[in-house]
């Protein structure tokens, strides 16, 4: 066991904040031998699209008429978010913008005007686009959800030493369990670095425990502080201060905790080593 753990951590924050679950074109590639990891666990069943450019060359189409605010459906689906031209005509002079002058469904590959823009009623356009190439599970790839895992079906349309990208989505449970493991791991290696020779990974002293719990407390706050700032909500900057002030008192408390056990109380590099021996109580 663990010096501290999830469920302990949870006790000091009750809230971890808005932590993403939804996740876009996530790079991952695929070994000699099949397999491929991903940066995330505990997927939601049959959440995850995989797939990878068909080709570089953007599909041209030309003579798409918008009436009113209608969608019209393009030659396929399937398609590239945020990679669509859409243009007055071939010599691309008159290029129109998305969400102004245009609205876009990449998944279903459809398009309309939108009323108040520069595209005129009835206009017909040309327009440009990448496409996926979305590949099926069990006849080209089966998928580990728990472990976050994917592995090539053989006689499949996707092939070893491939880089796919893959939308899926993770619990919201996964998400902070996954985020205090590893603010968990960073913090005994911080302790393991600098403890005295009287103490190892095996010791069971209160207070190796308590500050170990503070200092990966400390250390997700200061994570999520930095999550604030780039999750698109609302009062962003009053909110990464809130959870940064907060990362500062649990440093404080967990090495004024620590420094009985400790050689000296400035942080300094070691080598990761996960501390599996102490359980806690």
């Amino acid at each position: 066991m663990s010096w501290t753990d999830s469920t302990t951590i949870k006790k000091h924050l009750f809230d971890l904040d808005r932590l993403p679950t939804e996740y876009k074109d996530v790079s991952v590639e695929l070994s000699a031998s099949s397999k491929g990891t991903l940066p995330h666990k505990g997927l939601v069943s049959s959440s995850e699209v995989v797939k990878r450019l068909l080709t570089m060359t953007p599909t041209e189409q030309s003579g798409v008429t918008l009436n009113g605010e209608t969608w019209v459906a393009l030659s396929y689906d399937k398609l590239v978010p945020d990679n669509i031209v859409v243009a007055a005509d071939k010599g691309l002079e008159t290029v129109y913008q998305l969400d102004k002058d245009f609205a876009f469904n990449s998944v279903e590959g459809k398009v309309r005007r939108i009323n108040g823009g520069s595209i005129g009623d009835g206009a017909a356009l040309e327009v440009y686009y990448l496409r996926y190439q979305v590949f099926t599970k069990n006849i080209d790839y089966m998928i580990d959800y728990d472990n976050g895992e994917i592995s090539v079906v053989a006689g499949g349309s996707l092939e070893p030493e491939t880089t796919v990208l893959i939308d899926y989505q993770i619990t919201a449970d996964s998400g902070a369990d996954q985020l205090i493991a590893e603010a968990i791991t960073e913090a005994e290696d911080k302790i393991l670095s600098i403890l005295k020779d009287e103490y190892n990974a095996s010791s069971t002293d209160q207070g190796l425990k308590t500050g170990a719990t503070e200092l990966a407390t400390s250390i997700i706050c200061r994570g999520l502080a930095t999550r604030s700032l780039s999750d698109g909500c609302t009062s962003a900057e009053g909110r990464a201060r809130g959870w940064r002030d907060l990362s500062s008192q649990f440093e404080i408390s967990a090495w004024r905790t620590l420094r009985p056990f400790l050689h000296s109380p400035q942080i300094t590099h070691g080598q990761k080593k996960g501390n599996q021996s102490w359980e806690w109580s």
